[in-house]
């Protein structure tokens, strides 16, 4: 009878110990931390010629630009030589592609430039997709669609 005594006793003991444990108040912070990623600007360049497009075309183009993850903002500009171009367009898309269309940066309805710039702010996937390197610029000529392209490099400030 002791035997059976103790181990009620036990087993009382152990299930008091449970709602004891159970029912203390664990203190939550209302505050989270949330660790905010480093904000990243980086240098943009392509170099435009017929090795990206397997073309004859003697012509060249290089884009040099800013691109900064805060602002979503890729602000540009174009110099070209021995080529006449009809429009200038940003693509994506894998290597030797036609890729699809970005946004358009020059149509040559203004007359010859030499220097284009400008800039415009990126969708979330414009930005994915430029920063996995699927970035490029295509030139086209009267002639030619595309004339000249290159890849979109960047490095980061």
């Amino acid at each position: 009878m002791k035997d059976t005594i103790t181990k009620e006793f036990v087993g009382l003991f152990a299930i008091v110990g449970l709602f004891f444990l159970g029912s203390c108040k664990k203190e939550m912070s209302t505050e989270t931390a949330k660790i905010k990623p480093p904000i990243r600007d980086y240098i943009v360049t392509a170099r435009a010629d017929k090795k990206g497009t397997n073309s004859n075309s003697a012509g060249t183009a290089v884009l040099k630009g800013h691109y900064n993850e805060e602002s979503k903002v890729l602000n540009y500009s174009i110099e070209y030589t021995d080529i006449d171009p009809q429009m200038m367009t940003l693509r994506y898309g894998s290597k030797g592609s036609v890729g699809t269309f970005v946004k358009e940066l020059y149509n040559n309805q203004n007359g010859k430039k030499t220097l284009i710039q400008g800039g415009f702010e990126l969708t979330p996937l414009q930005e994915r997709n430029l920063l996995k390197g699927w970035w490029f610029i295509s030139v086209s000529t009267a002639t030619l669609s595309p004339a000249i392209s290159g890849v979109l490099t960047f490095k980061q400030q």
